[in-house]
């Protein structure tokens, strides 16, 4: 490089650094402080958006603080307390689950949890796979979502009407000369309950596999037919493999659905049911009812820990799976 050029791009880049700190020609001089201050600018105003979101945010924050994190910790304090305040570690909980009432209550829970979910899951996706073939499908979904939205009030009524003493089936049974059944207060509660859950929660179910199935892409069914598989394999190969987020999700659903089925049970039976409905939710109200905060935060507790070791479950059963068939 000769002399010359080197001088001409010395020159050059002397120019550039006094454009970059001073501004153009004629213009007006600034320096490297208010350089770096009107870089600053963005900042500042992007820190006052976010105080503005946090504003927005508050209110929010405010009612969860309030209606959540509070009785939460409240709850917390009650189950390792006695009722004057000691810490007495595990003692409340060796106490309520030695409780002859809370056993009965677990296992009537864990039962109903073992039998209405996988029969509702089954349910729901042999009908959404029948509605797929059909023309009407989104009026039938439509129509599987109605019960949903009925107060519990008018369900409880519909189903007293069926099962009272002095229902609509013991006057059937009456009238043919039959034997009436108490099916309020005998084993057949459970399957009363199991048929209000299912009533009220698979038309839900429904509508998560059929948005499931219509996530499949139809190249994959087109594959699979020119390749010669049958109905069995197609299900196996395709199906089966692209439904499983929506099944892992109407897993976790159905399980917390069954822990609010609560109402229904109590407008049906009452306070103190059949024994083979006696529910953890009855514990609970009974020991609201009777003030034992103790006994009734153990449960809560206990109830709540369960939850989310099953939903943690859930998700990490749903990533292996995933990683496995993806």
């Amino acid at each position: 490089m000769s002399p010359s050029s080197v001088t001409q791009t010395e020159k050059d880049g002397a120019r550039f650094v006094c454009f970059r700190l001073y501004g153009p020609p004629g213009g007006k001089m600034t320096n490297i402080t208010s350089a770096r201050n009107s870089t600053q600018k963005p900042n500042s105003a992007g820190f006052g958006a976010k105080k503005r979101v946090w504003l927005f945010v508050l209110p929010s924050l405010t009612g969860i603080s309030i209606f959540f994190f509070i009785p939460v910790g409240l709850s917390l304090m009650y189950a390792f307390t006695n009722t004057f305040g000691d810490f007495v570690f595990f003692r409340n909980f060796a106490d309520v689950l030695g409780n002859t009432a809370f056993r009965l209550a677990a296992t009537n829970s864990i039962r109903f949890i073992a039998v209405s979910v996988p029969l509702n899951m089954i349910i729901s996706f042999i009908l959404a796979q029948f509605l797929q073939n059909l023309r009407y499908k989104k009026l039938l979904a439509l129509a599987f979502m109605i019960p949903m939205i009925i107060p519990s009030g008018s369900i409880v009524f519909f189903w007293n009407t069926l099962f009272a003493d002095n229902g609509a089936i013991n006057s059937f049974l009456f009238s043919r000369g039959m034997d009436t059944i108490s099916w309020l207060n005998t084993d057949w509660s459970f399957t009363i309950i199991l048929v209000v859950f299912l009533f009220k929660n698979l038309g839900f179910n429904v509508v998560l596999f059929m948005a499931g199935f219509q996530l499949i892409p139809k190249v994959y069914y087109e594959m699979s037919t020119l390749e010669g598989c049958g109905v069995f394999k197609t299900f196996c190969h395709v199906t089966f493999v692209y439904i499983i987020p929506t099944t892992f999700l109407v897993l976790m659903m159905s399980i917390i659905n069954s822990f609010r089925i609560f109402r229904e049970i109590y407008l049906l039976f009452g306070p103190y049911p059949h024994q083979s409905v006696y529910m953890l939710q009855h514990f609970m109200n009974n020991q609201f009812i009777f003030a034992n905060m103790q006994r009734l935060s153990v449960t809560a507790t206990l109830i709540s820990a369960v939850v989310i070791i099953l939903v943690l479950g859930i998700f990490h059963a749903q990533k292996k799976t995933s990683e496995t068939f993806y």
